[in-house]
């Protein structure tokens, strides 16, 4: 069973799920010796499906669908050699029909999916695609991602702006950063890489607030201005200038 970490916004949603559920059987007449056990064992149930779910909800919500080898080949390419040298469990890969060039990853404590803009793989240079699947692929491996594709579900129930801005962490995205242009030793791809999607334009059409952490990107488009989950991309260019 999933179990989030104690500091995560996804455990402090767990928490007020079951506080919510206890409070419904208080108010259904229900003792509370009875309804606070019963709040934690609901509760608990409750999110133990969702977990199974999440990803595959999430992905839904995205309205995506799986990249086939042979329309994609060059992305499939990309990531397998990726993994390949590096060692690392190819991802399901998933492409959003749209112009604009963002990337998104989810996943659950089994698997991990990168969903990318068809704009973004028809457009980039390899060098560029390289660099952006390598942060991408960084991302699949964070422990934390679980967490966080759990968190975008329940954001639903108690508000998406209370669940998302708790993954304010800019630092942590300047550091997948890094570590992406570390798996490829070519820094510039990176800064290129982000360069040509914000010309492109990062919006995402239909994207859901609540998933908005997920996307490497600002799915809002705002690249020129930080959010409290994505930094500036020209910070994000600054930053691997010093590698």
């Amino acid at each position: 069973m999933m179990r989030p970490h104690l500091k995560t916004p996804a455990a402090v949603a767990v928490l007020l799920l079951k506080f919510a559920v206890t409070l419904i059987l208080l108010a259904a007449g229900t003792g509370p010796l009875v309804a606070v056990p019963a709040g934690i064992v609901v509760g608990t149930l409750i999110i133990w499906i969702t977990s199974r779910r999440a990803a595959a909800m999430v992905l839904g919500s995205m309205g995506g669908r799986p990249a086939q080898i042979g329309e994609f080949p060059r992305l499939h390419n990309v990531v397998e050699g990726l993994c390949h040298t590096h060692g690392i469990d190819k991802p399901d890969l998933w492409v959003l029909d749209s112009k604009s060039g963002n990337a998104a990853v989810v996943g659950d404590r089994r698997s991990a999916t990168i969903v990318v803009t068809t704009g973004a793989t028809d457009t980039l240079s390899l060098i560029e695609l390289e660099a952006l699947m390598a942060q991408a692929l960084v991302r699949c491996r964070d422990p934390r991602l679980a967490d966080e594709t759990l968190g975008a579900v329940i954001a639903r129930v108690p508000g998406a702006s209370f669940i998302t801005s708790r993954f304010n962490d800019i630092d942590r995205t300047v550091r997948t950063d890094m570590a992406g242009a570390k798996l490829t030793r070519y820094p510039n791809g990176m800064q290129w890489a982000l360069k040509a999607l914000a010309e492109m334009g990062t919006v995402v059409d239909g994207f859901k607030p609540a998933n908005a952490h997920l996307w490497l990107l600002q799915p809002d488009g705002t690249t020129e201005t930080a959010t409290a989950i994505h930094p500036t991309v020209e910070l994000r260019v600054d930053a691997l200038g010093e590698l």
